[in-house]
């Protein structure tokens, strides 16, 4: 079930780093879900190939274009904790309901509730999208504290309308970062959130991605494992592999995605080694023939960012057709969102697939 609430969230160049811990799971806490245990809450069916321009072409809307509009949808098989969810969608200027477009979901890193801050907490993807993709800011529920929270952190539950002053509560994906446990709240979200965009917008279903920072990378890592299916590729800047993919306990969906990797050498927050891990997990899979060392890579160049000895990418240039992997070394950034490279350097790989 969606509905439009009648919010717009104005887009805005992303804060140079929002916070997120390496474990981020339900800040320790127990009894809050069933995630740990049994078949998971929201099975998600395979999708099949080919599908094309999607059910919501033709479909007229009087949403506004150029700004992101608020949205809520019901995630019914999940726990109740977890049930009720946010998204934003930003149509680009001058839609046009019978062109299938490009779509973007975005994931952001941990922070407080996207109503209460202002600006986007997402990449402003818009600056190199525009006009040709439709933009999805994915939104963390009030399921998963981040575990760096202080203790007089302010539960924006119990604001009203953030008229409230101090510090908010920050809240993370559920991104698997510190878990073994096969399944995760944002499964059954993406699931239902991918369904509900095809249906009121037109989308070609063929080309729709995903970016994400911090735990928004983590999560890149779950929705590939997830949905490479549905998602032509996976972008992360931070982040790393979930361990119940990296162990096995979540089977992934055999079936290859491209990605494009972001890590900061010295990130003290999400070890450069977990995105290292997940590149060695891609390139298994997109059969590139090696690890990160020793499969056949070429320097990779960012329009407008040259190589340097702190911009440093590499792209796998045998791997299987059309599934290209991209792997990008910065030193100095930390656990910076990178906005800068990010931004045209995703949105130029994903306009070459």
């Amino acid at each position: 079930m969606v509905r439009a609430v009648g919010i717009a969230v104005a887009a805005a160049t992303i804060a140079a780093c929002t916070p997120s811990s390496t474990v981020t799971t339900y800040a320790g806490q127990t009894g809050q879900s069933r995630f740990d245990a049994g078949p998971p809450l929201c099975p998600v069916d395979p999708t099949p190939a080919n599908r094309g321009p999607s059910a919501g072409c033709g479909k007229a809307t009087t949403q506004a274009t150029g700004k992101y509009v608020r949205f809520s949808l019901t995630v019914d098989c999940q726990a109740d904790n977890a049930r009720d969810r946010l998204y934003y969608v930003r149509l680009p200027p001058n839609y046009d309901p019978a062109k299938a477009y490009r779509t973007v979901y975005l994931g952001p890193g941990c922070g407080p509730p996207q109503d209460l801050v202002g600006a986007s907490k997402v990449y402003p993807m818009e600056a190199a999208s525009d006009p040709d993709a439709i933009l999805i800011a994915m939104e963390q529920g009030f399921y998963n504290k981040a575990e760096y929270n202080s203790s007089s952190c302010i539960d924006p539950t119990t604001l009203d309308g953030g008229a409230a002053s101090g510090t908010l509560c920050h809240y993370c994906f559920d991104d698997g970062a510190g878990t073994t446990s096969p399944d995760s709240a944002e499964y059954g979200y993406f699931d239902r959130l991918h369904k509900q965009i095809e249906n009121d917008y037109c989308v070609d279903t063929d080309k729709q991605f995903y970016a994400g920072y911090s735990s928004g990378g983590w999560m890149a890592h779950q929705l590939g494992c997830q949905f490479p299916d549905v998602l032509r590729a996976q972008a992360s800047v931070t982040g790393g592999l979930p361990p119940a993919i990296h162990i096995g306990a979540k089977v992934c969906v055999n079936h290859p995605i491209a990605a494009f990797l972001i890590h900061d050498s010295a990130d003290p927050s999400n070890p450069y080694s977990g995105s290292v891990t997940a590149l060695e997990r891609l390139l298994r899979l997109n059969e590139c023939h090696g690890n990160k060392s020793s499969a056949s890579h070429v320097p990779y160049v960012v329009t407008g960012m040259p190589n340097t000895s702190t911009f440093d990418c590499v792209k796998y240039d045998r791997c299987l057709p059309d599934y290209p992997v991209v792997f990008c070394t910065t030193k100095g950034y930390a656990h910076d969102a990178q906005s800068g490279a990010a931004v045209p350097g995703f949105w130029q790989f994903f306009k070459s697939l």
